[in-house]
């Protein structure tokens, strides 16, 4: 069974989920962070993350395809 928070995430674009990354940052710089909230913090931290590094691999492949098609179309 898929956790609700991951199917959440799924659906996140890139700049929002950079838009989170930025704000629990700040809420890590806060030196009277509980222990609770800090851990609840880095692991959505590091979901975001693997969510942004997905969408990166995407757009490098998509891209990748798009020059290998607009090279084929070009040569004789």
């Amino acid at each position: 069974m898929t956790d609700p928070a991951d199917t959440a995430l799924d659906d996140i674009g890139y700049a929002d989920a950079v838009a989170e990354l930025d704000r629990i940052l700040d809420q890590l710089d806060d030196d009277g962070i509980d222990i609770d909230v800090l851990s609840e913090l880095v692991e959505r931290a590091a979901h975001l993350i693997t969510v942004c590094r997905g969408r990166i691999s995407a757009a490098q492949q998509r891209v990748a395809g798009i020059v290998q098609t607009l090279e084929t179309e070009i040569s004789p």
